[in-house]
């Protein structure tokens, strides 16, 4: 699918994408997604002199869905650069030696990911309840991947990408010699724990605890689970931010997020709290959850809905660099319904996923210690 889009301004952006990632790894091929990733940005070496003087930015990221290269810059660049941007990326030309040392650098990254307390909460956790390694992947894979599975991955996961985005004021992408692949997943994650799920050994951190409250599987209402979890903790004056920061003292964040896992999804309540408030902060946010007649009001939905009226107009003027909209399946996107979301259908889809006792929750400090 080639997607054409308006520029409002003489900045463009090219994307490419390709539907599947991790869906797609297997035992043995976990972190296979972001270690390719790396490897296909190497066709583009040497280019780069050349996008450093003709201002392109560009650069690559794996999620547990997608993996997206960009470019962007001003329309006359991006433009005449697409096509050749496109050929390079559909070739196979990393070398064993290329693959050693990539393979050595992700294997740094996933160091660094578990000497952070929030990331490695989140990658363990990730495991023990959906037995899912996330983008960085596993270190024994990693460890053991051989060159022929980057080739055998490359045949399977981008031959072909699943969509093209063109941002630009004036010219199309408009090649029509190119084949494109949605994969067939069906894949479905279940709630752990797992007991053959393999967790790293965390540092200690202090007496900083991190917290991570989870909701039960979602398998619709995506965009509003999305839109409520703005409604909890969307600015400070949010209830979560206003109830357990402003009022309490307890935190210095707290995020509250749907995390996409394919054709499912999570809601994610994250934070850091002194080890002897874990209590109170479980207290607070049940405070907030627990109560949708005082927090889920129709004044909050205005203004949220307001929020989001606005970020769309900035969106696309800055549609350059944004296209999350246009990455999402049908059913994920906030935009598709701003216009006609209401507090009746709030409360029916807030009162199915967001019963706190439902929720797991999970203190780094006594699960992984």
């Amino acid at each position: 699918m080639i997607i054409n889009l308006k520029s409002q301004t003489d900045l463009s952006g090219f994307y490419i994408i390709y539907e599947g990632s991790t869906n797609l790894e297997k035992p043995g091929w976990y972190g296979l997604s972001h270690l390719m990733e790396h490897l296909m940005c190497k066709n583009f070496e040497h280019l780069r002199e050349d996008f450093e003087r003709e201002g392109i930015d560009w650069n690559a990221f794996t999620d547990s869905n997608n993996v997206v290269f960009y470019f962007t810059g001003l329309e006359e660049n991006i433009n005449a650069r697409k096509y050749e941007i496109f050929d390079l990326i559909s070739q196979f030309n990393i070398t064993k030696e290329d693959f050693e040392k990539e393979r050595n650098i992700v294997l740094q990254e996933y160091t660094d990911y578990f000497g952070k307390q929030t990331e490695s909460h989140t990658l363990n956790l990730g495991r023990k309840l959906f037995l899912d390694y996330d983008p960085i992947g596993k270190r024994e894979d990693l460890e053991s991947l051989k060159f022929m599975d980057c080739l055998n991955f490359f045949e399977l996961q981008f031959q072909n990408p699943t969509k093209i985005i063109n941002v630009s004021a004036k010219t199309k992408f408009d090649r029509n010699d190119i084949d494109f692949f949605v994969p067939n997943i069906n894949k479905k994650v279940k709630f752990g724990p797992y007991q053959e799920a393999t967790i790293e050994k965390m540092n200690d951190f202090g007496d900083k605890s991190s917290l991570i409250m989870v909701s039960p599987i979602s398998e619709s209402d995506f965009d509003y689970i999305t839109f409520i979890n703005s409604m909890l903790s969307s600015g400070l004056s949010s209830p979560l931010y206003k109830e357990v920061r402003e009022k309490r003292g307890l935190v210095y964040y707290i995020r509250c997020s749907q995390v996409r896992l394919f054709n499912q999804g999570i809601t994610k309540i994250s934070t850091q709290t002194f080890h002897k408030n874990v209590e109170d902060v479980y207290d607070a946010v049940r405070t907030v959850i627990s109560n949708p007649n005082k927090y889920i009001t129709k004044k909050r939905l205005e203004i949220i809905r307001e929020y989001y009226l606005i970020k769309l107009k900035k969106d696309k003027i800055n549609q350059f660099s944004n296209v999350n909209h246009w990455m999402l399946p049908k059913g994920w996107s906030v935009k598709d319904i701003v216009e006609k979301v209401n507090i009746n259908k709030i409360r029916e889809v807030y009162d199915k996923y967001f019963d706190f006792d439902n929720f797991y929750l999970s203190n780094d400090k006594t699960e992984f210690k």
